[in-house]
């Protein structure tokens, strides 16, 4: 909704699109655009600018979207009249440029994200940074880019008292700690909320600085104890993000935490990326917080032989921290089963992919899949990329292999005897500029007997599993409808619903001239859909399906997005309840 009840709605939406061609391409406009209110024309240059000021490549010394100030006189000054389109000062803009964009967007907030340098053109000058950042009344988010010294150099002229509310350190050289100035915005910034340090070094900030902190990231190369100290003087702490820890804890920071631990009560959110559960679990056992924290682990592998190596780590998740909490939670209440692990994803196959498993939310209102999976009280993933695709290990690396062909092990480790929703998708590529796929998987076919075999074992550590999903066709989807079929039902044995999205389901190999999507053509009667003839469904399920639902009394069967032929929907309502879902709802 606009000023003055104005709606920008579809046709300007096509409006704007013609005239961002038009100035991109330098092409005088004639009169797109001269008739519309300057409201809309406004709306117009602010969603213009969102997805140009995200281009890659060299950052320009001024705005991409400047040249529409150029237009006429009616486009400039319906620009230079909506401060919000000059509030935000983003990499590679010349000091000039960034103090007319500071000027122009007086009196609102801004925020400011530049490379300092005082060896390159391609940064700000430490000098020419201090005098953009004096006005730092008005500074909300700051993000500085940069060596050390040159980054130390614009903070310790920030003296005066700042409404600031996030700020973001990404210090490019590694080396000895760095101290951020007592001094800073004057000892006062009462609204600062958010801190994020991106670097191999420490960073120390001032006690006063961390008092009112609710979202703390740190990437930094920081000792336990350092780490610890920080979170001491940050009792207002809802999330922690750790995306890297390069640092060496010692042996002794594993053994059991004396007292008093660190006490966090407000934190929601422990997230830790690392290439180990190891200091994962040591800091979970030095953080006293409430029983609603969400303890959420991720992991990337390359190649592994086997998990035994981390087999006291992955135990180690499911014993009691000191203050009596399980790092995977148990039943919530006696009698109650909603504890352990509940939810799991396989994502991809032996060259790319990932796995992921969670436990119930810690809330009501994750309703939905993803939303659950941010909600979950503890989440484990581990992904993968260009990993060896021979599952013997080929004689090479000491007989590693991707951590695909290891997945049956790793549900062993963690127990995920009592999970209970299973998705299986097939990895997503998107094309590059040429039409050709990029990021696609790569190695075996899952079709193969070794890969099959894999399969197998996953399905077999779960045997609770009622709900199965599988997404988007593809060899793994393929594979895993085919071990079904062949099992004689010994698989998932308890399995109530299947939910088969993106997939080809026919009876026979050829296409039938009514294979159609169905959720479209239910709807087709009243107008209201139309049939895409470009869906992306990779191999046929139809057969497999059948098979699987056969002697399994009671099975539902959703088919949502499906090219679906007349003879295996006739088929399979003989078997099992097909209902025809939404892809819009669902996918």
């Amino acid at each position: 909704m606009l000023s003055q009840g104005v709606t920008l709605g579809t046709g300007s939406l096509k409006i704007a699109l013609n005239t961002f061609s038009l100035w991109k391409s330098s092409t005088p406009p004639s009169h797109v655009g001269l008739q519309l209110p300057v409201e809309i024309l406004q709306k117009i240059f602010l969603l213009l600018v969102e997805p140009y000021a995200s281009e890659g490549g060299n950052p320009p010394a001024r705005p991409h979207w400047i040249a529409i100030t150029h237009v006429c006189r009616y486009w400039r000054s319906a620009a230079l009249g909506i401060r919000e389109l000059w509030s935000s000062i983003t990499p590679g803009l010349s000091i000039s440029w960034s103090l007319a964009m500071m000027e122009r967007s007086a009196p609102l907030p801004v925020r400011i994200d530049i490379h300092i340098s005082s060896s390159h053109t391609n940064g700000l000058h430490p000098l020419a940074a201090s005098e953009l950042l004096f006005a730092a009344s008005r500074i909300r988010t700051l993000r500085l880019v940069g060596l050390r010294a040159d980054i130390l150099r614009v903070l310790d002229r920030l003296r005066s008292p700042s409404p600031i509310e996030s700020l973001d350190l990404c210090v490019i050289d590694s080396g000895q700690a760095v101290d951020l100035p007592e001094a800073l915005f004057g000892g006062k910034a009462p609204h600062f909320r958010r801190l994020m340090f991106a670097c191999d070094a420490h960073i120390r900030a001032p006690r006063w600085l961390l008092a009112g902190i609710t979202h703390f990231t740190t990437g930094a190369d920081v000792a336990l104890p350092g780490l610890l100290d920080a979170l001491r003087a940050m009792p207002q702490l809802e999330m922690l993000h750790i995306p890297h820890c390069r640092a060496v804890w010692e042996e002794e920071d594993a053994e059991m935490p004396p007292t008093p631990r660190v006490v966090l009560p407000r934190l929601s959110l422990l997230s830790f990326r690392d290439t180990t559960p190891r200091r994962f679990i040591i800091l979970s056992a030095h953080i006293d917080a409430p029983p609603t924290l969400r303890r959420h682990f991720f992991w990337r592998a390359w190649a592994v032989p086997s998990w035994d190596r981390w087999a006291n780590m992955l135990a180690g998740m499911r014993t009691h921290t000191p203050t009596g909490a399980d790092i995977i939670p148990r039943d919530s209440a006696p009698g109650s089963d909603d504890g352990d692990l509940r939810v799991m994803r396989v994502i991809g196959g032996p060259a790319r992919g990932s796995f992921e498993v969670w436990s119930r939310t810690g809330s009501e209102r994750a309703n939905t899949s993803t939303a659950a999976r941010d909600d979950a009280l503890f989440l484990f993933h581990i992904d993968w990329r260009r990993s060896p695709v021979d599952p013997h290990g080929g004689g090479s690396l000491l007989d590693h292999s991707s951590p695909f062909f290891h997945l049956a092990g790793l549900c062993a480790h963690l127990r995920t005897t009592r999970v209970e929703d299973l998705t299986v998708a097939s990895e997503s590529a998107s094309p590059d500029a040429g039409g050709r796929e990029k990021n696609a998987p790569e190695g075996v076919a899952s079709e193969t007997p070794d890969v099959a075999a894999h399969w197998q074992a996953l399905l077999a550590a779960l045997p609770s599993v009622r709900t199965l999903r599988l997404h988007r066709g593809g060899p793994a989807c393929v594979s895993v409808i085919c071990v079904l079929a062949s099992s004689a039902n010994s698989l998932l044995p308890d399995l109530q619903k299947i939910f088969v999205v993106q997939n080809t389901v026919r009876y026979a190999a050829a296409r039938s001239d009514g294979a159609v999507l169905w959720n479209f053509k239910r709807l087709a009667g009243n107008g209201t859909a139309m049939i895409r003839t470009h869906e992306p469904v990779h191999g046929n399920v139809g057969a497999e399906l059948v098979a699987v639902v056969k002697g399994r009394y009671g099975l539902e069967v959703v088919l949502v997005g499906c090219e679906v032929d007349d003879e295996a929907l006739e088929t399979l309502r003989k078997r099992a309840q097909v209902d025809i879902g939404d892809e819009w709802v669902y996918v």
